[in-house]
């Protein structure tokens, strides 16, 4: 399982253009194929943008492919600098069910339970 992390911070006086923009991406990323999350957070002008994935080869097609790049195109002239992205492979995941099937689940010794990702 892999996270796409996208952060910025929005231009005074952009705030709804921006999220506006934004919350198209979510709805148009999370029926992606491999697309487990997709989440937009805020606090002030600051964005974050999170999407994880089933495989490597998943997070790559979206990341290469043509939604993401319009968002760039879309996004950048409402943000503040360039938008920063980073993607990272999910070591240890405290999730929801739906998210569960890319985990092996194992039970702690106090009842809670522990997520490992599935090689």
């Amino acid at each position: 399982m892999h996270t796409r992390l996208f952060y910025g911070t929005i231009q005074t006086g952009k705030e709804q253009e921006a999220l506006a923009v934004l919350n198209q991406f979510v709805e148009r990323v999370k029926p992606l194929r491999g697309c487990l999350l997709a989440q937009l957070l805020q606090t002030g002008n600051e964005i974050v943008g999170i999407s994880t994935w089933e495989t490597k080869e998943d997070l790559a097609a979206y990341a290469d492919g043509d939604v993401a790049r319009e968002l760039f195109s879309r996004i950048s002239p409402l943000f503040m600098g360039r938008p920063t992205v980073r993607s990272y492979e999910v070591k240890r995941s405290l999730s929801e069910q739906a998210i569960l099937k890319s985990f092996s689940v194992d039970q702690l010794p106090d009842g809670t339970l522990s997520e490992v990702v599935k090689n």
